[in-house]
């Protein structure tokens, strides 16, 4: 599909949503056993604009741009190609971002390293899979195409 067969404005208000309720849940997560707080806009901050004061909402900003454009790729290409039911079909791009972007990008960029394991325990890991299975279980719930 190409950018103009998609619905624009699902793909805008899923991965708005979507990448709110993911910020959402890194910040909640410190409170679950077994996970760790994740602040997503000071990742962003961190390898984005450095101590600027407006540096945190840059950094929720790129997220959400980030996450519409991750839902775009999502109507274009996966869910054309993917004979699952949506939800499904969501939550493994959800899955896959966490282990490709999350862990193997952003996560060495920002001084973790890959699935955050220069942290010397899988918290971290944990809670980024965590993240993405909420990104994609609100994305694969809201966004329907055409």
């Amino acid at each position: 599909m190409t950018w103009r067969q998609v619905d624009v404005g699902g793909v805008v208000l899923a991965g708005l949503a979507a990448g709110y309720v993911m910020a959402l849940v890194g910040l909640w997560a410190g409170r679950v056993p077994g996970l760790v707080a994740v602040d997503i806009a000071d990742y962003g901050r961190r390898y984005m604009v450095s101590d600027r004061p407006t540096a945190w909402l840059f950094g929720l900003v790129s997220h959400l741009a980030n996450s519409v454009l991750l839902v775009l790729v999502f109507a274009m290409l996966v869910e054309p190609n993917l004979d699952w039911p949506r939800p499904l079909a969501a939550l493994a791009w959800g899955l896959v971002l966490a282990f490709t972007l999350a862990s193997a990008l952003l996560a060495p960029m920002t001084g973790l390293g890959f699935l955050g394991l220069k942290t010397r325990n899988l918290r971290f890991a944990a809670t980024n899979v965590v993240m993405h299975v909420a990104w994609g279980l609100v994305v694969g719930g809201i966004y329907v195409s055409r």
